[in-house]
């Protein structure tokens, strides 16, 4: 399906930008290292036509214990910015289009967890 190979395609970005760090999918199969990035896309097809309309949530977790509140902010605004302008190598997808809709800061226990909501257009690659 195309959503999952835009995911696929975000995770390869993101990995580009920062290779230390893991970007997770909602199939992995997994244990999530600290710092992380966990994407969950949710799509609406339009009817009659291959372009999709998703919204993209991005979660940018960091472990309390080994992060200031400070250099958290500085990690998820660094994913912020490289979603952005996110681009990669020519795919069996294209996004056609990607914008920020909200952010929410969390602390769940020993984790810091932003999450940022992002609203994109896609399909395949013509």
């Amino acid at each position: 399906m195309t959503d999952g190979l835009l995911c696929e395609a975000i995770r390869g970005a993101l990995l580009v930008e920062f290779p230390d760090i893991y970007v997770g999918l909602p199939q992995d199969n997994a244990a999530i290292p600290s710092p992380a990035v966990l994407l969950e896309l949710q799509s609406d097809v339009t009817v009659g036509s291959p372009l999709q309309r998703g919204t993209l949530t991005v979660h940018v977790c960091s472990q309390a214990d080994d992060t200031t509140p400070e250099e958290h902010s500085a990690f998820a605004a660094a994913i912020d910015a490289a979603m952005r302008v996110i681009g990669w190598a020519p795919s069996d997808v294209q996004l056609y289009g990607i914008v920020c809709q909200s952010t929410n800061l969390l602390r769940e226990e020993r984790h810091w967890r932003t999450t940022i909501t992002y609203v994109l257009g896609f399909g395949p690659t013509v």
